[in-house]
């Protein structure tokens, strides 16, 4: 499906590459996984954007976005986040992410200061890198070490330890902070999740109100490997 429009808005030094998919009154915000583009949402557009304007956003430093000068940390992609729907003059979005864009969107639901998220889909993030079931996480951790090494002489290397170091410093979210979020949130996983059940569970369960959606027989891909499943049961849930 192609884009109704496509744009870059530059933060700070960055240039943020954004798509926009329908034109209904209501938006919903994409925030795509580690190392990935908007295009992790390809298997959603068509269905969301019959009823909803979806915007769809490269995180710095990934897709077609830019760094800039700033440093690259979840903080930074939810910064970003917020400054792309300014730049849209977009009042009120709920907000969908996947993975690391999960990580980036609870920031957002921490830090709305000015009540623009209404509310949040939550697909696979993880509070920490503990979160992660060791499997996942030890192959990481090893290979961001074999990389940091290649940086110190390239800097395509340089680049792709900035994106991977989300994965092995980052998130640094408390469960005790979540109480602060107010607004509906559905956290989704899959039943073969890289992310350990009871930490999604911490998280719905931390959350006030918070549904969870356990899909079963799929991995941390729902989106991609279950989206026949998960769209309809986003959409119910943004409409409610």
């Amino acid at each position: 499906m192609k884009p109704a429009k496509t744009g870059y808005i530059q933060i700070d030094t960055a240039q943020i590459y954004f798509e926009i998919y329908g034109g209904g009154d209501k938006h919903i915000l994409l925030l795509h996984g580690n190392g990935e583009s908007s295009a992790c949402f390809k298997k959603q557009f068509e269905d969301w954007s019959r009823e909803y304007t979806l915007i769809a956003m490269d995180s710095r430093g990934q897709g077609r976005s830019t760094f800039g000068r700033k440093k690259l940390t979840v903080a930074q992609i939810a910064a970003d986040g917020f400054a792309l729907l300014e730049a849209l003059d977009v009042k009120k979005a709920a907000v969908v992410g996947f993975s690391d864009g999960a990580n980036a969107a609870l920031e957002m639901l921490l830090g709305d200061k000015n009540g623009v998220i209404e509310k949040a889909v939550l697909a696979g993030g993880n509070l920490n890198p503990r979160g992660v079931k060791e499997i996942y996480q030890l192959p990481i951790e090893m290979g961001f070490k074999l990389l940091a090494k290649k940086a110190q002489r390239e800097s395509a290397a340089r680049r792709k330890l900035a994106v991977m170091s989300l994965m092995v410093r980052e998130p640094n979210i408390s469960a005790a902070e979540l109480n602060k979020i107010k607004v509906p949130v559905l956290v989704l996983a899959g039943s073969r999740d890289m992310i350990k059940p009871a930490h999604t569970k911490l998280i719905a369960g931390s959350i006030p109100g918070a549904e969870l959606k356990i899909v079963q027989n799929c991995d941390h891909f729902v989106f991609d490997k279950a989206a026949d499943r998960v769209n309809g049961a986003v959409l119910d849930f943004l409409r409610d």
